[in-house]
């Protein structure tokens, strides 16, 4: 299995798949890995990461703020340079089939392993790229089309 040190998260939503893709390392060709979420995967992920923040990290936790709109989020969260460039790099997809968290007490970080058939990538973050990450990956779910609450 190959081992990849996560630093970039990119994720956006593939209409073709129907699935969001979470480009690890998307400028790093040699690290890459292009991993497709389902639907299904990311209703358990998201409770399943927001439950271990509020325990790890209940002090660090920065209020929600008002989101806006879908359109704007998308817009925001990637420029048309980047879109090409994430279809030029596009490395095979990797289905995402674990995602695994570990909290170190002295550090005060948490070791996240996102998991396909092939493929481990590892990152290591603090209180706020942890929030960061994963407000960033729900900018990329197709709420509507997906039929969920912007609440969720």
């Amino acid at each position: 299995m190959k081992n990849i040190a996560a630093q970039t998260f990119t994720p956006i939503y593939d209409q073709v798949e129907d699935r969001l893709r979470l480009v690890i390392n998307y400028q790093d060709i040699q690290n890459r890995v292009d991993f497709m979420i389902t639907r299904s995967f990311i209703l358990n992920l998201l409770p399943a990461a927001e439950e271990f923040m509020d325990k790890h990290y209940i002090e660090d936790i920065v209020a929600p703020s008002v989101e806006p709109s879908t359109k704007q989020k998308n817009d925001e969260g990637l420029s048309q340079t980047d879109g090409v460039n994430l279809e030029l790099l596009r490395t095979s997809e990797e289905l995402l089939l674990e995602v695994n968290f570990s909290f170190n007490t002295s550090t005060q970080q948490t070791s996240i392993t996102f998991s396909s058939k092939n493929i481990q990538s590892v990152a290591i973050l603090d209180s706020f790229m942890m929030q960061q990450t994963f407000k960033v990956i729900k900018s990329a779910i197709p709420y509507l089309k997906w039929g969920i609450s912007h609440q969720f």
